[in-house]
């Protein structure tokens, strides 16, 4: 009895010195999916998936890895800037691929501002509107095309104002500094309640948003950054991403 429990024993601590860190970038409308998937993974093995909780775009995420290296795999929020990690030979070769298609809506506070047609638009009554700038990402020139479609981008062009990430939109349009936003519809966490209103925009006013992961050149030897990153790829690691808003690629 006493050598199967001290084999027992040596037989954990073996698995826990295997155990390894997986440090993980993500984009701020797939923080808490990542967190829930990074959860429903620890359960199933010793090693520890650490995902940075900072306020990520693509475009400050990338900057950190070229100044940082301290992340082993990234999920971005548009397809460019994983190819361009490629380009940089900071990526493994092929690695990427596509983990979501991202959902555009235009959101409010105000529970009566916000119809379901997005017809508060043509108004004009409200102060200002914000979104991703056009020109950084796909969520950004989404807005453009949706406004285009609308007839209504020149008309509102002094109500629009640029902010650089999704997290801080949400936050001034609590606050009030902002009446409405288009937003990921991933930021509002709509597998709870959403507070106020919104519209979601057929997905037919503009380009599918794809979101891409990419593996790091620094996860090239780490064998737990590799398994995290094709769990990624697993149909529960899905099924979390369409409860958080998300469509699943086909």
């Amino acid at each position: 009895m006493y050598k199967q429990s001290l084999t027992l024993c040596f037989s954990l601590l073996a698995f826990v010195a295997n155990a390894e860190d997986v440090h993980v970038g993500v984009v701020y409308p797939s923080l808490a999916p990542i967190n829930e998937i990074a959860r429903l993974f620890e359960k199933s093995s010793s090693d520890k998936i650490i995902v940075h909780q900072d306020n990520f775009s693509s475009l400050t995420l990338y900057q950190q890895i070229k100044d940082k290296d301290d992340v082993d795999m990234v999920l971005f929020g548009d397809v460019k800037t994983s190819i361009q990690l490629e380009n940089d030979d900071l990526a493994i070769k092929d690695s990427r691929f596509t983990y979501a298609f991202g959902k555009l809506v235009l959101w409010g506070k105000n529970p009566n501002l916000v119809d379901a047609k997005g017809e508060v638009l043509a108004t004009g009554n409200f102060r200002n509107f914000a979104s991703l700038d056009p020109k950084v990402g796909p969520y950004g020139s989404g807005v453009q095309e949706v406004l285009t479609k609308l007839g209504l981008k020149e008309k509102l062009k002094s109500k629009w104002i640029f902010i650089s990430n999704s997290g801080e939109m949400r936050k001034q349009v609590m606050e009030g500094t902002l009446d409405m936003a288009f937003l990921p519809l991933a930021t509002l966490n709509p597998s709870k309640k959403i507070e106020g209103s919104l519209w979601i925009i057929p997905k037919t006013y503009y380009t599918p948003i794809e979101q891409q992961a990419v593996l790091l050149k620094r996860a090239e030897n780490n064998a737990a950054a590799k398994s995290f990153f094709n769990y990624l790829k697993s149909p529960h690691a899905r099924n979390i991403f369409e409860k958080y808003g998300y469509t699943s690629p086909q």
